[in-house]
């Protein structure tokens, strides 16, 4: 592969996408920001131009040309099934023809997928995402990729902010009842969503779509004051993203210890979730450690690119 060659890396999510190209070595030649590389909030075509007006404006900065791009790798959310991801494969294509850039080749990979390549700059290790939902995605020391959880608000992602809100939600129904104790959490709920009532909390949730998962600041909030059920809840949490980790931990034998390194908005900065699942995860699976990420996902996604034109 001549070492004219360059490679091309984004990270896409629902408001905005960054791209990064960059010479065989990795070296960053350009930079660029634009709006939204989620298809399913974006729309199909939308991301796919927003992706290809990224690799365009970064080669008008570096002075290069878009021929010059050996691989190119999208990471991005909302395209973990297989039928979005050919959709926006299709509308890439479609749309590079008249730029004359067929020839450019491109992946799409998952937001979590370049993220995990970034944290451990192409290593081995496990990222855990706890943001609206929870997911563990692992890399193996011969490159292989397993993952646990991420089934979704109905079959699982607990520890994420959807579970939360809902196990919080039941806790005010019960203190409502006279069932339990959530006096400080049932008094937020009402301030902040006018949760005053039983019946206007049955009519939000289930005739008005109430995004449970807008609970979660409001439970780390009372934890933080003090408030005992809301820390209850968070240790319970946290309780399910430690056994999680535990069972992809248990699938990546050789490595002591593991690296695990904290995603999505609940607990990439330091909250007081992030501070208990640390603490659970230290009593749970002593066999990880808990680190910052070597790199951003944007140059994870820079290494696959990198990855994936050596094996042309």
């Amino acid at each position: 592969m001549p070492e004219s060659r360059l490679v091309f890396g984004a990270d896409g999510g629902g408001t905005k996408t960054l791209g990064i190209l960059a010479d065989a070595s990795g070296t960053e030649l350009a930079r660029m920001q634009l709006g939204p590389g989620n298809p399913n909030i974006a729309g199909v075509d939308v991301a796919a131009r927003n992706l290809l007006e990224l690799i365009a404006g970064c080669c008008e900065g570096a002075k290069r040309s878009p021929h010059d791009i050996g691989s190119a790798v999208f990471g991005l959310a909302g395209v973990g099934g297989k039928t979005i991801r050919q959709k926006l494969q299709e509308a890439l294509q479609t749309l590079c023809i008249p730029r004359g850039w067929s020839l450019i080749p491109m992946t799409i990979e998952t937001d979590a997928r370049v993220a995990l390549e970034g944290a451990f700059g192409g290593g081995p290790g496990v990222v855990m995402i706890a943001g609206t939902g929870s997911n563990l995605i692992g890399k193996m020391p011969d490159g292989t990729i397993d993952s646990v959880g991420g089934w979704g608000r109905v079959l699982g992602d607990e520890g994420g902010g959807y579970f939360l809100g809902l196990e919080t939600a039941k806790a005010v129904a019960r203190d409502i009842d006279g069932r339990g104790e959530a006096k400080v959490l049932r008094a937020l709920l009402a301030d902040r969503f006018g949760w005053v009532s039983r019946d206007r909390i049955v009519a939000s949730v289930y005739q008005e779509k109430f995004d449970l998962a807008s609970i979660a600041p409001l439970v780390l909030d009372a934890a933080a004051e003090g408030d005992p059920v809301a820390n209850t809840l968070l240790h319970k949490s946290a309780r399910h993203l430690a056994d999680t980790l535990a069972a992809l931990v248990r699938r990546m034998p050789g490595i002591s210890p593991v690296g695990v390194v904290f995603i999505g908005g609940l607990i990439d900065h330091d909250t007081v979730y992030a501070r208990i699942v640390r603490d659970t995860i230290s009593e749970v699976v002593p066999g990880a450690e808990v680190r910052p990420p070597l790199y951003p996902p944007v140059r994870g996604a820079v290494i696959m690119a990198q990855h994936l034109m050596q094996r042309k």
